[in-house]
């Protein structure tokens, strides 16, 4: 079944219930008005001269007319190209580039930006609302065309460093669908539960709301996250679920009063995902509101792959602290196992982490390499390192790629080298993440310069914030006499950590 299936189906099913509505619910829709809209967009971006399988990027927000255009875009037979609002135009028209997007659909709130990509891409852009307004005042319904295929494109993801070589992660609507299956299931939501959105959209929340809304759900579409609102809407809403990133739990506990965090008991689910959260967080949580927050493992290229929900972080109506840094087993429709080197992949032990299912992705968009590489052996080896125990619980422990996760979002270091490399008397750089309560990893840098020269870390701080998104801009620089390297002449990054540690406690 593809996304317009899916939407089809959820239509036929929930009718005049309520899909999607604002805060206040000023504004709403209903399950066969909303569908027949998603189904109406794809249909309207047909006077583009668009044909089936051509890529679609777009840029905005959280509003539910971005729902609307995304849905609608792949339930069309188009391929969904969603793009980060915090990258700087340059980079996403490297990414529209590469994705050979004939068209840019754009939020209101994002029409600078926008502009600004279409006009380094050379491609035509359209406002989702005014689209979306089009389709919900028009007789016509979306056309006959037949339903995509299993196997079609649905959308294409892009992940971590942009500005050198942007990498795309495939998922065909077999996958979409997949995914879907495996939240509804992992969750337990049903019909009339309300989630609260706060999260930018792009690109798997818009999967995560869509599972919600075949449920039959209604989805509160809601502005982008800050703790005294968002608190504010669990309590005006009666929202009993919601989905989150360790970042915002952080900040809830430094911004609120305790008092005020005891709305969220209301609540039957806060999913977390993105990142790890801190042990210290989860556990001060627990003993404010209760065991509320659900864990959920998974990447761009497996979405929603573990589960761990709220009430099995406590056992025997205690707190278990080991809990407390596991991802949950395996969501139904996914295998996980461990690869130790030492032979075929294994049900538990530690090692790096492998998954297997139909929510896979199709391989990376025109690295026929790379894919073959990391979908060998019919699993997807994700370079993280972890551990599965007996009861077939999963805990991760580190990574063997280097990407850095900061507030949820991906860094490559590479990309953060080349630019500090770039500042005149840097002779050297490496990059890596420095653990951070709040922000799961901070960007650290450690460079080297010129014989007799010193650099200037603010100058330097200007140069990258010139260069970089700001979650990409290095939040520790530290000048050495020289890069620790093994001798295969790779950069040691745990000598690295111990060298910043101990500047940061005052040792030599």
């Amino acid at each position: 079944m593809s996304i317009a299936g899916l939407l089809r189906a959820a239509a036929q099913k929930w009718g005049t219930r309520t899909a999607v509505r604002t805060p206040l619910g000023d504004r709403s829709l209903d399950f066969q008005t909303f569908c027949e809209a998603c189904l109406g967009f794809g249909s309207r971006l047909q006077q583009f001269s668009v044909d089936r399988g051509d890529r679609i990027a777009l840029i905005g927000d959280q509003h539910f007319d971005y729902l609307i255009a995304d849905y609608g875009v792949m339930a069309g037979g188009l391929v969904r190209v969603p793009l980060d609002p915090a990258l700087s135009a340059p980079e996403l028209a490297a990414q529209v580039g590469d994705a050979g997007a004939r068209l840019i659909l754009f939020s209101h709130s994002r029409r600078e930006l926008g502009q600004a990509v279409a006009t380094l891409a050379q491609l035509p852009i359209q406002s989702i609302e005014e689209t979306v307004r089009e389709v919900l005042h028009s007789s016509a319904r979306s056309s006959n065309d037949a339903d995509p295929a299993r196997d079609d494109i649905a959308s294409l993801n892009y992940t971590g460093g942009t500005s050198s070589e942007p990498k795309a992660v495939v998922l065909n609507h077999g996958a979409l669908r997949a995914a879907v299956q495996n939240i509804v299931l992992a969750r337990g939501a049903g019909a009339g539960d309300l989630m609260l959105n706060v999260r930018p959209l792009w690109p798997i929340a818009a999967i995560v709301v869509l599972a919600h809304l075949c449920a039959g759900g209604t989805v509160i579409t809601a502005e982008s996250f800050s703790a005294e609102r968002f608190l504010s809407l669990v309590e005006q809403t009666g929202a009993s679920f919601t989905s989150l990133v360790p970042t915002h739990l952080v900040r809830m506990l430094r911004e609120a009063d305790r008092g005020a965090l005891t709305v969220l008991r209301s609540l039957r689910s806060i999913d977390v995902g993105a990142a790890a959260i801190p042990p210290e967080t989860f556990a001060e949580l627990i003993d404010l509101i209760g065991p509320k927050i659900g864990v959920l493992y998974g990447l761009t290229e497996a979405p929603w792959s573990c589960y761990q929900p709220p009430t099995d972080v406590m056992e025997d109506s205690a707190l278990n602290p080991s809990r407390l840094r596991s991802a949950g087993r395996a969501v139904f429709g996914c295998d996980i196992a461990i690869d130790d080197a030492s032979g075929p992949p294994r049900p538990s032990g530690e090692g790096e982490i492998l998954i297997r299912g139909a929510h896979l992705m199709s391989g990376y968009w025109n690295k026929p390499e790379l894919s073959t590489a990391t979908l060998r052996g019919g699993w997807l080896h994700t370079g993280d390192l972890g551990f599965i125990d007996q009861q077939g619980r999963l805990t991760v422990t580190g990574r063997l790629k280097l990407m850095i996760r900061t507030g949820g979002k991906s860094v490559s270091p590479g990309e953060v080298e080349q630019v500090i490399r770039q500042f005149s008397g840097v002779t050297d750089a490496a990059v890596f993440g420095l653990p951070d309560p709040e922000w799961g990893e901070i960007v650290a840098a450690a460079i080297t310069v010129e014989a007799d020269q010193s650099i200037n870390h603010a100058e330097l701080a200007a140069h990258c914030a010139a260069r970089l998104s700001p979650h990409k801009r290095p939040k520790r620089i530290q000048t050495i006499a020289a890069l620790p390297r093994s001798h295969y002449g790779k950069v040691q990054l745990s000598r690295l950590r111990e060298i910043f540690e101990n500047l940061e406690n005052g040792l030599t």
